[in-house]
């Protein structure tokens, strides 16, 4: 008897043979990226984003003039130092996402004003972090950005990180943190940012 000729598997129906968890997110994985929808939180006016630090001095609010798409923009303001020259907030947003993805990071941001051009340059670092089971933290991406004088319209950023997020790690953490030495008057604005997947499906399944 002849023997019968292994039967190829399509793509199509190869991917119904794979479990729901491989396969990576699709669209964007972050909520309120635009800012527009409001926070109930004191001194966080966007829901689901979290102030990690902020010196006194630093205040975080809703811009309706400068924004780069939508109603809304995040504007980070520094006023007169209080105790120490470098004036600090730290905006995150905690980000459910697949283990073993490749992900994304788009971001605008803006120099809306600049008052002290002979001080420190401001400071602005974007990041995708990671904790490990003893809560360290560990950067995917780390986007830092300086700037000398006002910027004239918002600047787009896209980065893709060099490596998955790792495998039982079910979430990272989407953090802007911005430093202000002895300017008071800085303000900054921070708008559409969003976190997509690259790969089709996680690297942590044997497919």
């Amino acid at each position: 008897m002849a023997k019968k000729k292994d039967k190829a598997v399509s793509s199509k129906n190869k991917d119904r043979c794979i479990p729901p968890v491989c396969f990576c997110e699709t669209g964007d994985v972050l909520v309120n990226g635009g800012f527009e929808i409001p926070g109930i939180v004191p001194f966080v006016p966007f829901a689901d984003w979290d102030v990690f630090a902020r010196t006194l001095d630093m205040e975080l609010v809703r811009d309706t003039q400068n924004v780069f798409e939508g109603n809304v923009a995040a504007s980070i303001r520094a006023g007169e130092p209080l105790v120490l020259p470098t004036s600090v907030l730290i905006l995150r947003q905690y980000v459910d996402v697949t283990p073993g993805c490749l992900y994304q990071l788009q971001f605008a941001e803006r120099l809306v004003s600049f008052l002290e051009p002979d001080t420190v340059l401001p400071l602005l670092v974007a990041s995708i972090i990671y904790l490990d089971r003893s809560l360290n933290e560990y950067e995917l991406i780390s986007i830092p950005i300086l700037k000398s004088e006002e910027d004239a319209e918002f600047n787009v950023h896209q980065h893709v990180a060099e490596i998955a997020v790792p495998c039982e790690v079910p979430g990272i953490i989407v953090q802007f943190s911005f430093y202000i030495t002895n300017a008071p008057g800085t303000v900054w604005n921070l708008d559409a940012v969003s976190l997509q997947a690259v790969s089709a499906t996680s690297a942590c399944c044997c497919i």
